[in-house]
């Protein structure tokens, strides 16, 4: 798979206020200039997000991100159809990295066919790949689809996985993350930056969390989360927003500096996602 950035952007903070997108442009614009990867969806903030994104990079078209786009697959025609408004609404030759969600649960879905190595979403995304339009591909990752998604790597339309992976959440089975790691499966992480515990989470999860970063020395949880991500193999890049630029300055210096946390620290991470 190709060589993300250690930190990608994640823009879902921007375009909350469509009548005033000066901040957000500025966070665009430095998270532009420092040269990482970004990520988006086409439905973020009911599509405010990509007006952000496309003003920012029309002021300078020769220095537009590599972009992870989510694309919704429901259907062959709806997968085209985001596929394509997503590169027209940026103004892009080609979406980098598509995630593509696999949002039909029923049997016969996306994930189904990719393993069976037919049917309709297959044949689609085959087309846009030889069409230029999607470069390479991963598959979003749930605790009940996890073990066939990572089957369905295998079925040269795939290049890695996304999912929700932090200190307090892995989410798939201990048998698919096993069968990443072995395989050397590139791992996408969502939610690390805000890896805290969930609201629903137990108290004694976020003092477990709290013991672990005061533990390994780190300043905030920021410099923790990049830092975990840096000790798992498995994981080529975390993603996280903002739309503040002192915590963009913060994501961006904690990526650059990130080393691997202690053995202890990360075994104990493991019992703490093992709870989730």
């Amino acid at each position: 798979m190709t060589s993300l950035s250690p930190f990608t952007f994640g823009s879902m903070s921007l375009g909350r206020n469509p009548a005033d997108i000066t901040a957000d442009l500025a966070v665009a614009r430095r998270a532009i200039e420092s040269g990482v990867w970004f990520h988006s969806s086409p439905t973020y903030n009911q599509g405010f997000t990509f007006m952000v994104l496309r003003l920012a990079f029309d002021e300078d078209r020769s220095r537009v991100p590599r972009m992870v786009i989510k694309v919704r697959d429901a259907t062959a025609s709806l997968m085209r159809f985001e596929v394509e408004d997503s590169c027209r609404r940026l103004g892009l030759d080609a979406i980098d990295v598509a995630q593509l969600v696999s949002m039909d649960p029923r049997p016969g879905n996306l994930v189904d066919q990719l393993r069976g190595g037919d049917g309709p979403l297959v044949e689609e995304l085959a087309s846009l790949r030889a069409r230029g339009l999607i470069r390479e591909a991963v598959l979003f990752l749930t605790p009940q689809n996890s073990v066939a998604a990572v089957e369905a790597t295998n079925s040269g339309l795939i290049e890695g996985v996304i999912l929700y992976w932090n200190a307090c959440q892995r989410d798939c089975s201990d048998r698919a993350w096993q069968a990443i790691q072995k395989n050397k499966i590139p791992a996408l992480a969502l939610r690390t930056l805000g890896g805290g515990p969930s609201d629903k989470a137990s108290s004694a999860k976020s003092a477990a969390l709290a013991e672990l970063i005061e533990g390994a020395g780190c300043r905030d949880a920021t410099e923790f989360n990049l830092r975990l991500a840096a000790s798992e193999p498995a994981i080529c890049t975390t993603i996280g927003g903002t739309s503040s630029l002192a915590h963009l300055e913060d994501y961006l210096k904690a990526a650059a500096e990130a080393r691997p946390l202690p053995a202890e620290i990360l075994r104990q991470v493991e019992l703490l996602q093992a709870k989730a």
